[in-house]
């Protein structure tokens, strides 16, 4: 144990000496280890994000928007879900127990005093907390009676209360101005980590889908978005496809044409992010090993080089007693640190590189030390199949000829 304490001593020497190469050959295995970090932080984050997506949005529930998607660049009009649509869902499936219209319209203008932003307004009939498993942080909800007398009354998200109000001033009761009229609120939603397809989902504010059609959209026929929920869960995949020709026969929609709306289920996201995510992760893992078989290339040719430089201190050592295999450890040592250096490295600018990526604010990279590990064990890999020439031919050095050269 004390023999391959001092080798591990002098390995550490050796690192330290060889200041430029040490540099040089950590920075190549950081980078690839810094890919390998940041992809699995990305790929983690995305997954926690899709699965909170389905859990707010409901494992029972699909959600029908209007427009064709294959259709929306050439001009298709997105207004294709009617109001009496929403009455005929109602009446053709009896394991439907929640029909539920939205209407939303983007970047709305509101404003109180002199602070003024721009978020998302979503109309909904009643019970928008209920519907979207969201709570109440103060005030109540959309009740029936306002959408009934499409009441100026608001709920704010947490993005649009703090824009508009101090942490010291309650938002409830108060007027905010909606676009040219006044809006009443009468409650705010408690914050949310999860980010949707546009962004930070807090930056909302709710109204009487009544209220949304008189006063901001002028669209009294139609809406956006349907979310049915269906009791009997274990059959979500063949509810959504009768619902789909429901939908087409009630929209006289030929076989040969593609359907004017779009319908969405958590099968069908959990499926697009498995099968983005699993391309995703081919082609930067491919990009990866590229990276680390080039960084431990590097290092390998830099240790070779070092093994010609150190000719004379290994003959030395060897007529002091270093054996042969002393010395194949104390180089295979010396790769083994500079990689778990490089793996350090990696993981801070993976970590980095992770940090900046939430920033977007598309979802939030998850670090964890199973990633760390995973780092780690990279770099011990590389250290076993790149180190074992150099330390090889170090070894192989004849100490009598070794203490000759110059």
């Amino acid at each position: 144990m004390k023999k391959l304490i001092n080798i591990f001593f002098e390995a550490v020497q050796g690192v330290i000496s060889y200041r430029l190469r040490t540099f040089l050959s950590v920075f190549a295995i950081g980078l690839g280890i810094a890919a390998v970090t940041l992809v699995v932080a990305v790929v983690n984050g995305a997954y926690k994000s899709v699965t909170e997506l389905i859990s707010t949005f409901g494992p029972d529930t699909v959600m029908v928007f209007g427009g064709s998607r294959n259709m929306a660049g050439h001009g298709f009009r997105s207004m294709t879900i009617t109001v009496d649509d929403v009455q005929a869902v109602k009446d053709a499936f009896p394991t439907a127990y929640s029909v539920h219209p939205f209407l939303p319209n983007p970047s709305t203008r509101i404003s109180y005093r002199d602070k003024h932003h721009r978020a998302f307004a979503i109309g909904t009939p009643t019970a928008y907390t209920a519907m979207e498993s969201w709570e109440l942080a103060s005030g109540r909800d959309i009740l029936p009676i306002d959408q009934e007398s499409a009441a100026n009354v608001c709920v704010l998200g947490d993005t649009v209360k703090r824009t508009l109000f101090s942490e010291s001033d309650d938002p409830i009761g108060k007027y905010v101005k909606v676009n040219s009229f006044y809006c009443q609120v009468i409650g705010v939603l408690k914050p949310v980590s999860l980010m949707g397809m546009r962004g930070d989902m807090n930056d909302r504010f709710i109204m009487p889908m009544s209220a949304v059609m008189k006063r901001i959209s002028g669209q009294y026929k139609h809406i956006m978005m349907l979310r049915v929920s269906f009791e009997d869960m274990g059959n979500l995949k063949q509810r959504a496809e009768e619902l789909e020709n429901f939908l087409r026969m009630r929209h006289n929609i030929a076989d040969d044409q593609d359907s004017d709306f779009m319908i969405i289920s958590p099968d069908m996201i959990m499926k697009f992010f498995f099968a983005v995510s699993g391309a995703i992760m081919v082609f930067i893992g491919i990009m990866t090993l590229l990276t680390v078989s080039v960084g431990g290339f590097v290092m390998a040719n830099m240790f070779l080089i070092s093994v010609q430089e150190r000719t004379k201190e290994i003959g030395i050592r060897r007529a002091f007693g270093a054996t042969k295999s002393d010395i194949f450890r104390q180089f295979i040592l010396e790769f083994g640190i500079i990689t778990v250096l490089g793996a350090l490295l990696g993981f801070v600018l993976g970590a980095l590189g992770a940090k900046a990526v939430s920033g977007f604010g598309i979802f939030t990279a998850q670090i964890s030390l199973g990633v760390f590990f995973a780092a780690l064990a990279v770099s011990v890999l590389i250290a076993a199949v790149f180190g074992t020439a150099p330390a090889g031919r170090a070894a192989s050095v004849n100490p009598i000829d070794a203490i000759r050269s110059r």
